[in-house]
Formats: C-alpha cells, sequence, structure tokens
C-alpha cells in the first residue's frame, strides 16, 4: 500500500511539473531569448541546496561506515544458554 501510494504521489508530481514545463517553454519563444529569467535561478537555487544537504548526508554516512569498521567490537560477557 505504502509503495503504491509513493508511486501515485511520484506520478502527480512528473505530471505537474511537464505541464507547467510546456506551458513556460510555449510562452518564453514569444519572448526574448535574451531576458533574464529570475525564477530559474530561484529554482536552481533550490536544486543546489537540495543536492548538497543530500550529499553531504551520503558523505557523513560513508565516514561513519569507515570509522566502525576500523574497531572491532568484543562482547565483553558471552550469552551462554542453559
Amino acid at each position: 500500500m505504502r509503495v503504491l501510494t509513493l508511486v501515485l504521489i511520484l506520478f502527480y508530481i512528473i505530471s505537474f511539473i511537464s505541464s507547467n514545463g510546456m506551458a513556460e517553454n510555449a510562452n518564453s519563444m514569444s519572448e526574448d531569448s535574451d531576458s533574464f529569467h529570475f525564477a530559474g535561478f530561484i529554482v536552481l537555487g533550490f536544486a543546489i541546496i537540495g543536492w548538497t544537504f543530500i550529499l553531504i548526508l551520503l558523505i557523513n554516512a560513508i565516514i561513519q561506515i569507515f570509522r566502525k569498521s576500523k574497531t572491532h567490537s568484543v562482547a565483553g560477557l558471552p550469552v551462554k544458554c542453559k
């Protein structure tokens, strides 16, 4: 159920983004191609911030895995079955 919900949400997001992209593309053909698109730079800035956040989390996880693999943990008292 959870996977189906995530797939539907992803489908709706993609369909909304693509329809807005087509409308913006049709409008931009009538304007100058040299105009300054401030909204595009704002979206690009948010994308860069998001990817930076994800990459920092990924690098941090990799560093923690390497640190944990260097130290071998030994159990102090082994569990005995009765």
